[in-house]
């Protein structure tokens, strides 16, 4: 079945190109051959598209206990894995205990994955997720939810000292997404290094991986913006490996973030009606924001930005810039009309885009809606009015889709 026949028959739906998912590993693998990449699953954990990453050879940034069991489906073994979350519940620690590397992002957490491992006789290795006293900008650190605060290091030493059954080995630092700009992501990764060698300083701390979280951002914007020099960041972290491998000896980790899936998604959805009111005309397609949210958001928060009634900045994952999505009507129409497109949900904000002057339409064409492959299917509001949910279909290199 050729793209066209496809479209019509399973639209709405998302489809997530392999060649373009391989394609962005090879870009990391390449230009930073000695660090290792943990794909983040809250980013799109489609199976299909988890499993494309693992055969490259990623582990997983899991950011729940369902993460954590997606990352095993695709067949990554537990060293693989990297738990690291805010407000685990008992539950969480007990069912992830020896299926992954947990992060303890509190001092509690600390003490709960403690008394499991004395529970079950056993040392516990584990990680500790620090809120440095550096952003991704500047030496200023700031108040998160995410982490033990650099400052309270002393303490962590001496909650270490206590917990007889957990053993410290890595480090998990993660301050902001979605960075362009190579010298702010090489920057961060020589902070976070320098950070790990403080740690590894402490009393019951012996660092064998650091991960550096994320930053590495996607290109929304192509026709503003600039993707990451991945060369020029290659040759920033040089002093890094060179350190690392004279000291410490660690694992380096990055998560990929968006990188690895953003451009490769895209959401396609059907016209289901079409009308005129007060001389605007209206493109009404199926599963508007409740198939694929962020363009909604983003259209509200431009419009919102533009009548001067807010300061806007990334508001991430929901909203990252202005001109995030490329909206197309597939057809050869060379007549062009300005409409909006807008959702079949009961209620106004359901948005698309305004005022946007695209190919004459008519109800059975396809729109198109690029940069769907992250924070899109697993961050929309798909229950909403209870409507038949969007597909999600995996664009194999030969051509099949599945």
């Amino acid at each position: 079945m050729n793209r066209e026949n496809f479209l019509k028959e399973h639209a709405p739906c998302y489809i997530y190109n392999q060649r373009e998912i391989i394609d962005q590993c090879n870009k990391l693998k390449t230009a930073l051959k000695d660090f290792k990449f943990l794909y983040s699953i809250k980013t799109n954990p489609f199976p299909a598209v988890v499993h494309e990453v693992y055969e490259q050879g990623f582990g997983s940034d899991a950011a729940s206990a369902n993460e954590v069991r997606i990352s095993a489906d695709s067949g990554m073994s537990p060293n693989q894995i990297f738990y690291s979350a805010p407000g685990k519940t008992d539950r969480d620690i007990i069912e992830c205990y020896g299926k992954c590397v947990m992060t303890a992002d509190s001092f509690w957490d600390i003490h709960r994955m403690n008394k499991e491992a004395e529970n079950r006789g056993e040392i516990l290795k584990i990680a500790v997720r620090i809120n440095p006293n550096f952003s991704m900008t500047d030496e200023v650190g700031n108040p998160a939810k995410f982490g033990i605060d650099e400052d309270r290091l002393p303490e962590l030493e001496k909650v270490l000292s206590e917990c007889f059954n957990v053993e410290m080995i890595g480090i998990h630092v993660h301050v902001r997404s979605q960075i362009l700009d190579y010298k702010l992501i090489g920057q961060y990764y020589i902070r976070c290094f320098k950070l790990a060698q403080k740690i590894n300083n402490l009393e019951n701390v012996n660092i064998e991986f650091i991960n550096f979280g994320s930053g590495i951002g996607a290109l929304y914007d192509k026709a503003k913006d600039k993707p990451v020099d991945l060369e020029k960041l290659s040759e920033m972290v040089v002093e890094i490996v060179r350190e690392n491998k004279e000291t410490l000896n660690a694992e380096l980790y990055i998560e990929t973030g968006r990188f690895v899936v953003c451009n490769a998604g895209t959401y396609y959805t059907r016209i289901v009606d079409i009308k005129v009111s007060h001389g605007k005309k209206y493109l009404i397609v199926q599963n508007g924001m409740n198939g694929f949210l962020r363009p909604t958001i983003s259209n509200m928060l431009n419009k919102m930005k533009a009548a001067g009634e807010l300061s806007l900045t990334e508001q991430e994952p929901l909203y990252t810039k202005e001109n995030e999505f490329e909206v197309r009507i597939l057809n050869n129409s060379k007549k062009i009309e300005k409409v909006d497109i807008v959702g079949n949900l009961c209620t106004s904000m359901d948005i698309i885009c305004e005022d946007k002057e695209l190919p004459y339409a008519e109800i059975g064409d396809i729109v198109e809606i690029t940069n769907a492959g992250s924070y899109a299917y697993s961050l929309s509001p798909l229950f909403f009015a209870s409507h038949d949910l969007p597909g999600e279909y995996y664009s194999l290199i030969d051509g099949n889709i599945l």
